[in-house]
């Protein structure tokens, strides 16, 4: 059986062909031109095409039995009546809704009552404030459609309007206790459900149409799964659904996830709550990953040292500087789209390796500091998933298990959140009996073991990160 999984995530596209026999026997990747591609924002058809000419490059004329689409968890575009595109996609990048999310914060009981009803705090992470910040800037919503860049691609090649629970979940529309879409939150924006794709699970197949068909260089008729959000497949991909299992990815942004059964919320709105493809996920994101390491290195260390430079520093202890990690802004623990960040406590002996050190270290802890709340809401998970850029450092994959004190099970899977789509595929076409059915090259691959000299070492730092984030705050 052959699957094509089609993806457009947040800034590339991508696709993937997987054989039930074989494993993986194609894939094609292509980073958003800045034609395309700026500031939160892209063109969404062209986004659209530039994704099915990559899977026209891999899939065209073999006999495809299913195909996946692979989306995102926040993004939001706006159609006309015919299904044309007139706006960009907005994504969690997107951050000319700051002002605005943080108002809505300051009144602590609205802020309290969207985060309860839709488990997304305010904030530019969420596309309902896309919405807000159109009709305030002017844009007439009325009559037109409202659509993710997910369910536009399947759109476009079914027919089909619809969208994933899953997916909008994580947009902040959905009623996160109910399933469906928030009637709260409509009125507040002033649209109505029949603007809205249909909500859908990832059994309700539609089928390939003429222009996808045409678009893809297969056959019509094809069964398509509806999109699906890249980090509820990366769940999928790394057989992460059973209850006490969370998944670690640290890529362009990082987040921990956890199944439930039940919608979960902490005390102060730290955590998120979205849907999977079969049950709840609770976590948290954090906006600085890998994109602070290219950061870095790009205007501090490129004239001399290269990543594989930076990555022979394997030498740990010493004082070093404390890093903050939100140029990019903050999401979880504190949700301030408007906190900015940097290095603090440097000294002149300070060098390159004590500020790369640094910024590796800052990234955990941050995302240490919403495993902790994690933590106090389900107890500890029992087994730990890394995935990600991260694995391509040996270094600060040790580094991860040493601050978290934690075994790591390390995935080294190319395309998680696309082979998490293939996964949904065969499971909808009933070639697998359980979504737990995944690939044997999406099982981990290694372990990493926490080191224990190393744990008050870590633990001091992490007291300064915490000293510092509370002083900045």
């Amino acid at each position: 059986m052959l699957v094509l999984s089609l993806e457009s995530s947040t800034s590339s596209a991508k696709a993937l062909l997987f054989d039930t026999k074989k494993g993986v026997i194609g894939s094609k990747n292509q980073t958003y031109s800045s034609d395309i591609c700026s500031d939160g924002k892209t063109d969404t058809d062209a986004v659209f095409r530039l994704t099915m000419s990559l899977g026209k490059e891999i899939a065209a004329g073999k006999s495809i039995d299913a195909v996946a689409i692979c989306g995102t968890w926040h993004s939001i575009s706006v159609c006309d009546g015919s299904m044309n595109a007139v706006t960009p996609t907005f994504y969690w990048n997107f951050m000319d809704t700051s002002d605005q999310c943080k108002k809505m914060r300051e009144d602590k009981q609205l802020s309290h009552k969207i985060y309860t009803r839709t488990g997304c705090m305010p904030h530019v992470t969420y596309p309902r404030h896309v919405l807000i910040h159109l009709k305030e800037n002017g844009f007439d919503l009325t009559g037109k459609k409202i659509i993710s860049q997910g369910a536009y691609n399947f759109y476009k090649i079914t027919g089909v309007f619809a969208e994933s629970i899953s997916t909008v979940s994580g947009s902040g529309l959905l009623n996160i206790n109910t399933l469906k879409y928030d009637d709260f939150i409509l009125d507040y924006i002033g649209i109505d459900e029949s603007q809205l794709g249909t909500l859908v699970n990832h059994t309700d197949i539609a089928y390939l149409n003429e222009n996808g068909a045409s678009l893809l260089g297969v056959a019509s008729g094809i069964p398509v799964v509806p999109a699906h959000p890249d980090g509820a497949l990366n769940q999928v991909s790394n057989g992460a659904g059973a209850h006490g299992k969370m998944t670690f990815s640290v890529g362009t942004s990082a987040a921990i996830r956890l199944s439930s059964d039940r919608p979960v919320f902490s005390d102060y709105g730290q955590l998120w709550c979205y849907y999977g493809p079969t049950g709840w996920l609770s976590g948290a994101a954090v906006s600085g990953a890998c994109n602070l390491i290219n950061w870095f290195i790009n205007h501090f260390a490129s004239d001399k040292w290269s990543f594989k430079d930076l990555e022979k520093f394997e030498d740990v202890g010493g004082d070093v500087p404390t890093f903050l990690p939100f140029l990019f802004r903050e999401r979880c623990p504190g949700w301030h789209d408007d906190r900015l960040g940097g290095f603090v406590e440097v000294k002149p002996s300070h060098n390159i390796r004590d500020f790369y050190r640094a910024l590796q270290a800052g990234i955990i802890f941050n995302i240490l500091q919403c495993y902790e709340i994690l933590c106090d809401e389900y107890g500890a998970p029992d087994e730990i998933f890394i995935s990600g850029g991260i694995i391509n450092s040996a270094q600060w994959t040790q580094m991860a298990a040493d601050i978290f004190q934690r075994e790591l099970s390390c995935l080294k899977i190319k395309d998680a959140s696309s082979m998490g789509a293939i996964v949904l595929a065969l499971l909808a076409v009933k070639a697998i009996s359980d979504i737990s059915d995944i690939p044997e090259e999406c099982k981990a691959a290694s372990m990493v073991y926490p080191r224990k000299e190393f744990a008050d070492y870590y633990l001091e730092q992490y007291n300064r990160y915490k000293y510092w984030y509370e002083k900045t705050k």
